[in-house]
């Protein structure tokens, strides 16, 4: 069964919650500067979770040959416009000391 309803329109202009898992050197450092990119660039910042845990990071594809501890950090950002994304995605990549930028979900 299909409904031909839905909270918005196809061609309404909203935005687009994007969840973005962030995987960087095991520093707070690091999480500060990815923080403080986000906001220069205006980026409505909803949620930043970071897992200090020291989890396994050697089972994340790209990632077995990192020696030392990754930082795991939860995005989620309202992105009022679809090239956002991509802007963001490189934004994060230029960083120092991120290692990879996956994006999970999209709402």
């Amino acid at each position: 069964m299909t409904s031909r309803y839905g909270l918005v329109l196809r061609d309404e202009k909203v935005s687009g919650l994007v969840v973005l898992t962030v995987y960087a050197r095991g520093d707070a450092a690091v999480s500060s500067r990815v923080l403080q990119g986000l906001t220069l660039r205006r980026f409505a910042v909803e949620r930043f979770i970071v897992d200090f845990s020291g989890f396994d990071h050697h089972s994340v594809r790209g990632l077995e040959d990192v020696d030392g501890e990754v930082l795991r950090m939860t995005i989620v950002v309202s992105l009022p416009h679809h090239d956002d994304l991509e802007r963001i995605g490189k934004l994060l990549n230029r960083i120092v000391d991120v290692y990879k930028v996956e994006h999970t979900f999209r709402i």
